[in-house]
């Protein structure tokens, strides 16, 4: 049986990583212990693993037609990920992120924007067909929402990845616009924090803001996860709220992990899975990676099986 066809949407960079000792603050020095590059952004880093766990996956996306751009695309199709949504454009200089990761896995990301006008183009000649999914990070509120329809109208089902700092970028009520347009909704702590500040809940617990925030985000597929790293994730179906422990490992890189949460999320969903199913498979796939062990879907199947689902009673408002 031919499995659904998988697009991706938003920017594809190229990810320099270095590694430190710790992450460096205000008006602070460390020293670089090694380094490395590649392809990176959610849409392309999702895409990687649906990929290597045997989907057919398309990125939607933009590159310059510069050595950079050019780099990138070959990678992709050494990871038999589609390019033929992908727009090279000749005046664009493809982007590139700076990401630094201490020795505890943790991270700080520097990211170069790229132009409205370049984002807008993104998903614009995507036919989705009934049975497929479309995964977008939140980069450009109006060729997001034009896809989302488009896609949900074909009965193809539209996830969105809403984070930091794409949210500030566009703003809030934007944000709530977006979400509304989309089956599934992921978001994380940042998000959390931000939220918090926003609505007077600074003194709240992160778990009790996750809950409020997945209360206000309405998809019109009824689904929100709220990743909170270590503390896993609070979700909701409907007006039913609940919790997933994270898998327990010793974090080697945080980098993707919420992409490889996504990813895996996508992939329980096409098997047909519950909802509360797919949630403990993708906690586990983002686990494994974070464990950076090697690990393929069939070890993220089993290792969701040890994580436990409580429920939190209903959704607020």
């Amino acid at each position: 049986m031919t499995r659904p066809h998988v697009y991706c949407l938003g920017t594809v960079v190229l990810d320099r990583i270095v590694e430190v000792d710790r992450l460096p603050g205000p008006d602070d020095k460390v020293f670089v212990k090694a380094k490395r590059e590649g392809p990176g952004g959610p849409a392309r880093n999702a895409a990687a693993a649906l990929a290597a766990w045997g989907e057919t996956v398309s990125l939607a996306s933009v590159v310059g037609d510069d050595p950079i751009g050019m780099k990138l695309l070959a990678r992709l199709d050494d990871e038999s990920i589609g390019s033929e949504a992908i727009d090279v454009l000749p005046d664009l200089e493809t982007a590139a992120t700076l990401i630094m990761v201490d020795d505890a896995g943790e991270r700080a990301i520097v990211i170069e924007p790229v132009p409205d006008a370049v984002l807008a183009k993104i998903g614009r000649s995507l036919k989705p067909a009934a049975g497929d999914a479309v995964v977008a990070n939140f980069f450009h509120v109006e060729a997001l929402a034009s896809t989302f329809d488009r896609a949900r109208q074909a009965g193809a089902f539209a996830v969105l990845d809403l984070e930091l700092p794409e949210l500030l970028r566009w703003g809030w009520d934007a944000a709530f616009r977006a979400a509304a347009s989309a089956d599934v909704v992921i978001t994380n702590s940042q998000v959390v924090r931000a939220f918090a500040e926003r609505e007077g809940l600074v003194s709240a617990s992160a778990e009790d803001v996750a809950r409020s925030l997945a209360s206000r985000l309405r998809p019109a597929g009824g689904r929100v996860c709220v990743t909170l790293g270590a503390a896993g994730v609070v979700a909701r179906e409907g007006d039913a709220l609940m919790r997933v422990a994270a898998l327990p490992v010793k974090p080697r890189d945080t980098t993707g992990a919420g992409d490889r949460f996504m990813a895996g999320l996508v992939r329980a969903l096409l098997d047909g899975a519950m909802f509360d199913v797919a949630l403990r498979r993708a906690v586990a796939a983002a686990g494994l990676l974070l464990s950076g062990d090697p690990h393929d879907w069939g070890d993220a199947e089993r290792a969701a099986r040890s994580l436990t689902l409580v429920t939190l009673g209903e959704a607020v408002g």
